[in-house]
Formats: C-alpha cells, structure tokens, sequence
C-alpha cells in the first residue's frame, strides 16, 4: 500500500466517503479502523508493536500527569521504552550491516512509520510534564493521534492537541475544507508523480555509476535532486494533509517555500516543518537553547543538528549531513534589503542545500565526498558532454523531449511558488482553480503511474 500512490489514494477516498455516512458518534471509531486497515495493509507484522506502545505511553501519561513527586521518574519509564525500540530498530544496520548473504537488515526489521509515531508519543509525555496539556482521557482519541493512517507513512508529526481537540467534535468537512483538501491532493500528485519520479530515473543512473558520465551530469542529477527530495516529500506532505481535510481534521504545513530562504536558518523554518519544531521544542530548548551563553548555544545547535541527522539515518553520511546544516545554522547571515542582494543570498543558501543533499543521498560518506570531488574535476561543456549528460533519462536520443518536459515542468513549480512567495498567487477562488487546472492537466498527460514509493518512508 505505501509503495503504491494510487492504491494509498482509493483508501483515503473510501474512508472518507464511509465515515460521512457515520454518525457523530461512530466517526471516531470509524477512522481508527481505518487506521488499522491500512497499517495491516502496509506492515501487519509490527501492528502490535504500534498499539503496545500507544497504550504503554497512553497509561504513562496519565501517570506523569497524576503523580506529584515522580513526574521524571514516569516521563523516563515512559519514554526510554519507546525511545529505545526506535534505537533498536533504526540503528541496527549500523552494528550489523548485513545478514545471511548480503540481505539488508533494515529492509527487513523496520516497522512502518516508527519514527515518526515515536516523535509523537515522546511530544505527548514531554507536553503533559511541561504542563503544555492534560493527559488525553480517550485512548480511542489518542489512538487514533498515533496511528493516523495519511501521516504513519512520512508524517508531518502533529502534536498531540492538534488533532485530539478536533477528534473530540469530529464533523463532516465543510465545503472549503475539501477545496482546500483536493487542492493540495493534486499538488502533492503533480509534485510526485509529474517531476519526483521522473527526476528519479535520472538521478539514480547518475548516483549509481558517477564515473561513467561527465561532471556536467553530476552538476545537474545533484541540482536534479535537490528538486526531487523537495517534490517527494513536501508532495507526500500534502497528500497527507489533503486527505486529513477530507476526513475533516486540519493540520499544519509541513513546507512553505523553503528554496526561497536566504540562509539556512530561514531555511529549517520553512523545510519539515514539523521535524525542525520538534527538535526545536524538545531538544534544543532543554538544552537550554538561545538563554544560554553563545558558545554553549552554538553547542546546543549543533547537538540538535546532529540529532536531526541520526533520525534519518545510522550512516555517517547522516551524521555529517546534519553537523553540516548545524555549522550553516552558526553563519550570521541576516536578509538584505537590496533585492538582486536578497538573490544571491537565497541561491548561495540553496546551493549549500544542494551540496548538503549529496552527503544525504549518496550510500556513504565516501561516496558523497567523492561525487562532490568529481563534480569540479574536468568540468566542460561541449557537444559531447551535453549528449552523455542527458541520455540517462532513457539510453537514447528520445531522452531530448523527455530531458525537456522536466525541465519545463520544475519551471513550471518555480512560477508557481514564486508568484506565492511574493503573493502575486493568491488563494483566492481564481488562483485555486488555475492551480487545479495545471495540476490536473500535468498529471492526466505526464504522470508517471505505478510503484511509486516515497523517499521519506525510508527514514
């Protein structure tokens, strides 16, 4: 289910369609079927892990909230448990890379949607021992928190009260809300499946084999991806939130605009959005975030850094790829005034972006030096060079309209996001449908339809 979009779509359709036919009382129970569903469609080998930890950290809540003199000692009990299952299955791969013949380990033991339903169960005790909320008094409410099937593949990771406060008077959605909904249903759907998967024949022929091509190829699969990881991920985020708006709960933006930031501390606000205020709010703020004296804040950034990088993955690469965001993060860079200055700072933030996305997407640290290296080694352009640097689309010379539908398609998306980011676009009844009508258009005649797994599900 979770590697197939449209089969993920026909499933949020018909439980859409089904809990607006159940009444006010019944819509709850309703979706938290649904959420079940669908987990045992996608992975029913770990379904009991997922509830298990719902109802260890259901009761651990409860606790933290009711005991006066061992609130640590239950927020510990509560979390270490969940923490380390996560630990035990994300990072397993790292001690032991491989098993019986060469077979990948954490293909196989990693639980559908782990580490994104960790985060939430970890916000929610950390949230009731802030005193932020009340511990949730229905665990069908919470459950439902948890499990809810649009965000358990890639999120966002919505807090708690977020989505309990609308479970409590869960209603039909009104008329704007599908708008809005189908809106951003189609948007993640032209993302995805018009530029993401496309981009992804080309970037992986190019990652697999750099010594093959030009350093011409590898400039542009490594810009290539850049947009690609930003399509597959803000597309899924939609699709998400979208489908979130039909059952009748909004929830956050995940993304706004992020390629237009001119530094990359204004880039982690508008990039997940809801991963950077988590690590925010339960990482960097404990650590004792901007009160604390600049050396230990500059520490407390890269420390938070560093966690973002091992949440999304065991590698080095990993690991490096967030001390290098968290040493961005250190450059004092503030927005000028000067609009062709205000232009350059956004494409020098967005080719460190760039550079940052090749440790993230190459299998390891050295192969991520290595292609960085190549790409300033014998850089040319020539006839010759442009031929091998466009064929990986499909080994033949059809690559040229194919090389050139892409890339009329990423203009299309940069026109799009920056007549919204300087408001030219407004959300008004003419901009929604002129939007519906280039996103329907683009994925009837240019979708590529299929397997199409996401790359964030892999995290």
């Amino acid at each position: 289910m979770q590697s197939n979009l449209l089969l993920f779509l026909l499933f949020s359709i018909i439980a859409s369609l089904t809990i607006r036919l159940l009444s006010a009382k019944q819509k709850k129970y309703g979706l938290f079927c649904f959420n079940i569903i669908f987990y045992l469609l996608c992975d029913p080998r770990f379904l009991l892990l997922m509830l298990a930890s719902i109802l260890w950290s259901f009761k651990s809540g409860q606790k933290i909230e009711s005991e006066t003199s061992k609130k640590k000692l239950w927020l510990f009990g509560g979390t270490f448990p969940i923490i380390l299952i996560l630990i035990l299955f994300k990072y397993f791969n790292f001690f032991i890379p491989q098993i019986d013949s060469g077979t990948d380990a954490l293909s196989i033991l990693m639980p559908l949607g782990i580490s994104y339903y960790t985060f939430k169960i970890i916000s929610y005790m950390a949230d009731i021992y802030l005193k932020k909320r009340p511990a949730e008094v229905s665990i069908l409410s919470y459950s439902i928190y948890v499990s809810f099937f649009p965000q358990i593949i890639c999120g966002p990771i919505s807090r708690s009260e977020e989505i309990t406060k609308q479970l409590s008077q869960l209603q039909n959605p009104s008329s704007h809300m599908l708008a809005q909904g189908s809106i951003l249903i189609l948007s993640g759907l032209f993302k995805k499946l018009v530029i993401a998967d496309r981009l992804n024949l080309y970037v992986n022929a190019i990652f697999s084999d750099t010594s093959s091509y030009p350093a011409l190829a590898l400039w542009i699969a490594a810009f290539f991806y850049t947009i690609q990881i930003y399509c597959d991920f803000s597309g899924y985020s939609e699709l998400a939130i979208g489908t979130g708006n039909l059952l009748g709960i909004n929830c956050q933006p995940n993304f706004r605009l992020p390629y237009f930031s001119y530094n990359i501390k204004d880039f982690w606000r508008k990039w997940h959005i809801s991963l950077s205020s988590w690590l925010k709010d339960y990482i960097y703020i404990p650590l004792g975030g901007n009160r604390s004296s600049y050396y230990r804040k500059n520490i407390n950034i890269l420390v938070t850094f560093l966690a973002s990088g091992l949440w999304h993955g065991s590698g080095l690469n990993f690991i490096v790829w967030g001390l290098y965001h968290g040493l961005l993060n250190l450059i004092p860079f503030k927005k000028s005034s000067h609009k062709i200055l205000c232009f350059v700072q956004m494409l020098f933030t967005f080719m460190c972006v760039m550079f940052g996305w090749i440790l993230f997407k190459a299998s390891s640290l050295l192969n991520g030096l290595m292609y960085i290296i190549q790409m300033f080694q014998n850089l040319s352009i020539n006839r010759q060079t442009i031929i091998s640097t466009i064929l990986p689309f499909t080994g033949d010379y059809s690559c040229v309209p194919y090389f050139l539908t892409v890339c009329i398609f990423i203009l299309v998306l940069f026109i799009i996001e920056f007549y919204e980011y300087i408001g030219r676009l407004k959300n008004d009844s003419k901009g929604r449908c002129l939007k519906c009508f280039i996103y329907l258009t683009a994925v009837i005649l240019f979708g590529m339809i299929g397997q199409n797994s996401f790359l964030y599900a892999n995290f």
